[in-house]
């Protein structure tokens, strides 16, 4: 069953486009022919989070990305979360957190024509010490945060507080 977080109206993107968007909580997979694109909030045993920098988007996130032709959504996260920061995940162990429905108003954008969702999941490593590395230019600066320091770089952000409730009590 999914909880409605928030409903934006209007949201505005780095590239001018615009779509409404719902934000669910949901502790199951959505529909795999809906999901355009898949997000991880990686979090470590210290408390500390995954977080990357897109220029394209303007913005400090969670690792993550579009679904590439034939990809399952666990496939499409597992390979986003290596490419921007070197750390090899188990599907498996990848826990729904919930979604993001994007209803397009302008004519433009990078989701499809009809609209769609963003899964986004949750994972647990053993990454104390590991350096993340980011092997394409679409996300760079990976590093590990804090709660608090991925707030203070991403709070203001739409999706916030979706990626709030699948992080752990500190």
């Amino acid at each position: 069953m999914s909880e409605l977080i928030a409903r934006l109206a209007g949201v505005r993107f780095a590239d001018g486009s615009v779509a409404d968007v719902e934000l669910h909580q949901c502790a199951e997979p959505v529909a795999e022919d809906a999901v355009f694109a898949s997000m991880v909030l990686v979090g470590d045993r210290v408390g500390r989070y995954a977080a990357v920098y897109s220029p394209r988007r303007e913005e400090w996130s969670v690792p993550g990305g579009w679904r590439e032709e034939g990809e399952d959504v666990r496939a499409c996260a597992v390979r986003e979360v290596w490419e921007e920061t070197g750390l090899r995940l188990d599907p498996a162990a990848l826990e729904p957190v919930g979604y993001e429905r994007f209803t397009p108003v302008s004519l433009h954008g990078r989701w499809p024509e009809a609209g769609g969702l963003m899964q986004l999941w949750r994972v647990d490593v053993e990454a104390a010490r590991t350096e993340l590395v980011a092997a394409l230019d679409d996300a760079v600066d990976p590093c590990w945060l804090t709660a608090e320091e991925f707030a203070a770089r991403a709070g203001d952000r739409f999706w916030w507080p979706l990626v709030a409730t699948g992080m752990r009590p500190g």
